[in-house]
């Protein structure tokens, strides 16, 4: 697809959500009250037939973007786009819309080391063709062998969940957050979770361990549906066009110097050394 394909799929779909949610909505015949509503019933009631029209129409919104693409796969602005119309808020596990693509894959490292990617047992060490520091770099889970998982770095991985529990959990400990966990902060926790006895129980631990750990941040923290659409066509959430293909030529650009002195064009320092570009978000 082209990117004005792209970006006038984009903006039709947009203004047909708006469309939708600004058409009035059809007469509706008064029905006689079964039982008098409490107070409370009575304020939220209208919110909840205004969220569930909301859904409705945003969700009928990203069908019909989607229809425009029957029989190809639509380009990530137009899943984001249809993401946010059926109600996501682009929160964690939400901002994803592809698999990363990689030419350092597990099966790439299995055939340069002569081992069968599809064998259970990975890659041991004496198959590996490279350093004692980067067999352990790889071994991710130390179990002596570079697998498949180890290159899992997908929230389904059980090391990445376990990964961010640790890391939590770490946090919790560590008082200071300086990043460096010290016996005295142990003995802090030790005491805390005692609660005057010369030992810890189970309940002991995890309810100090884990206690305001879970908090949720209120559903108002997050933003609105409006800010989001917004932000994809500004450019501050993803972009409308697409990114360069795995292996296809970087895009030429030319930028300043952080100091102003100096003006540095892509293409003219392509050769002499490698060249990492980062594209990105940082907020």
């Amino acid at each position: 697809m082209t990117n004005g394909k792209t970006m006038i799929t984009g903006v039709l779909g947009l203004m047909l959500f708006l469309a939708a949610s600004n058409a009035q909505e059809p007469p509706r015949k008064v029905e006689k009250a079964s039982a008098p509503q409490s107070a409370a019933t009575k304020r939220d009631a209208p919110s909840r037939d205004m969220k569930s029209r909301e859904d409705t129409k945003g969700a009928a919104a990203a069908a019909l973007l989607e229809s425009a693409y029957e029989g190809d796969h639509p380009p990530e602005a137009v899943r984001m786009l249809a993401a946010v119309l059926r109600g996501s808020r682009m929160g964690a596990g939400d901002g994803w819309f592809g698999p990363a693509e990689n030419r350092y894959s597990w099966k790439w490292l299995a055939g340069r080391c002569g081992v069968d990617p599809a064998a259970r047992s990975g890659i041991p060490r004496n198959r590996f063709r490279g350093s004692d520091a980067w067999f352990a770099r790889l071994d991710r889970d130390k179990d002596g062998a570079i697998t498949p998982d180890d290159f899992d770095w997908s929230d389904r991985s059980p090391y990445v969940q376990m990964a961010r529990m640790v890391d939590r959990l770490f946090g919790k400990l560590n008082e200071e957050r300086d990043g460096r966990l010290t016996k005295e902060e142990l003995v802090q926790f030790f005491d805390k979770a005692a609660q005057g006895k010369n030992y810890v129980t189970p309940d002991d631990f995890r309810d100090t361990l884990l206690g305001g750990l879970f908090s949720q941040s209120g559903s108002s923290d997050m933003p609105s549906q409006a800010v989001l659409i917004r932000g994809l066509f500004s450019g501050e959430l993803g972009s409308m066009n697409e990114g360069p293909k795995l292996n296809a030529p970087a895009p030429d650009f030319t930028l300043k110097t952080s100091d102003g002195k100096e003006t540095i064009q892509l293409t003219k320092r392509i050769g002499p050394k490698p060249i990492a570009l980062v594209f990105g978000s940082f907020t």
